[in-house]
């Protein structure tokens, strides 16, 4: 899985829309959803060029 050139609404999609996965892949997709998470509470995404609120 790969998060690269996320614009905000791809970041909002995929905040609202859990991902959904196996069991066994529960560590990696967790990994993924916090990543998800921190872009859409500091609106990190590629139309700001890092100028986040962090």
């Amino acid at each position: 899985m790969c998060l690269v050139n996320c614009s905000k609404k791809d970041i909002d999609c995929l905040f609202y829309n859990k991902i959904v996965y196996a069991k066994r892949d529960k560590e990696q997709a967790m990994q993924y959803q916090k990543i998800v998470d921190v872009c859409f509470a500091k609106d990190i995404n590629s139309s700001r060029y890092w100028k986040s609120k962090w």
